[in-house]
């Protein structure tokens, strides 16, 4: 679609963040490779609540670097993503 809208000049456009994406292409990959490998080998209920905190973790990162603010919603939201890890670490035997 976008080789359509924008024709060739698309191909310049992309040359100088091509490689970031790459890399970022395989990256995503490798860690969705991880998580299926330890989802394979672990326990997956302390599989899935470690995922979890990547949610915590992107907050933190546009927190700190994008400087997005860290309102009262997102506490909220934060606090509920570790009530429910830990009551997944508290179910599991």
């Amino acid at each position: 679609m976008a080789l359509a809208r924008r024709g060739r000049p698309l191909f310049a456009q992309l040359k100088p963040v091509c490689g970031i994406g790459l890399a970022g292409g395989a990256i995503s990959l490798l860690a969705y490779g991880l998580v299926i490998w330890a989802q394979a080998h672990g326990d997956l209920a302390t599989v899935a609540a470690l995922r979890e905190t990547s949610i915590l973790i992107a907050a933190l990162i546009a927190t700190l670097l994008f400087h997005e603010r860290f309102g009262r919603l997102r506490l909220i939201a934060g606090a509920v993503v570790l009530a429910g890890i830990t009551v997944l670490e508290l179910a599991s035997p």
